[in-house]
């Protein structure tokens, strides 16, 4: 996959810990869909946001995230140290040489959308094939009857928000292919101060419809359990491997 996180990298942390994710409350969510002392693998690990809150909620857990962007790496090692393992890999040819009781994707590879009346899975692996590999590939780094857990949120929009003082976030969302089965979007972001773009960057990212993402764990041997309950706070679809 062309690597879209890099040029955003400084500025990351400050945009998706104001308020615009809640990264305690989703680990408090996903520990307790899981149980304590589960392996964890984080799929999409970022800067470790999540990894962070989770250990600390649960330490006896033995945690390992993969991301293919090394300088969001770089700042989760500076950050989590030997607490939790980060390894450099991406989702559709990792080779991690053992298995785990639990993938999260928190929004770093898959998310299911809530749109209200029906639901959607968009991913940011590009391509459809590759998407089926990656499933199957996280599937084979699980254990028999472990979970996938997908991170529910709602469909992206045009949006703007101060970080602080001298430097705003802000999103746009153009609308590009669109097939019976799935569509896709480009979302750029940008920070700035004033007029002054201090960094962009932009993404794409496809929809599986409802109508096709069934397909996308049943043939990885995943099996729907439940999407947590929308008074848990942040909710997730769970899924179990066969």
């Amino acid at each position: 996959m062309d690597n879209q996180y890099t040029s955003i990298t400084d500025y990351y942390d400050l945009w998706v810990t104001s308020g615009y994710y809640d990264y305690h409350n989703k680990a408090l969510v996903a520990q307790s869909l899981v149980g304590e002392g589960c392996q964890i693998l984080e799929l999409g690990v970022g800067t470790g946001l999540l990894a962070e809150k989770y250990i600390a909620i649960d330490p006896s857990c033995e945690f390992t995230g993969i991301d293919f962007t090394a300088s969001m790496l770089d700042v989760g090692r500076k950050k989590l140290g030997d607490k939790v393992q980060l390894i450099e890999a991406d989702v559709v040819t990792m080779k991690l040489g053992r298995t785990f009781d639990v993938a999260i994707s928190n929004g770093g590879i898959w998310v299911m959308y809530d749109c209200d009346d029906h639901w959607e899975v968009g991913t940011l692996v590009p391509d459809i094939d590759a998407n089926f590999k990656a499933m199957r590939n996280v599937a084979q780094h699980l254990q028999s009857g472990g979970l996938l857990l997908l991170n529910v949120q709602t469909p992206h929009d045009d949006f703007e928000k101060q970080l602080a003082p001298n430097i705003v976030y802000s999103q746009a969302v153009e609308p590009l292919e669109d097939t019976p089965t799935y569509y896709s979007i480009k979302k750029s972001y940008f920070f700035k101060n004033g007029e002054e773009i201090l960094s962009q960057d932009q993404h794409q990212i496809t929809y599986f419809k409802q109508n096709a993402y069934p397909e996308l764990f049943e043939q990885a041997g995943f099996e729907f359990v439940k999407v947590s309950a929308k008074g848990e706070g942040d909710r997730f679809a769970v899924y179990r491997k066969r």
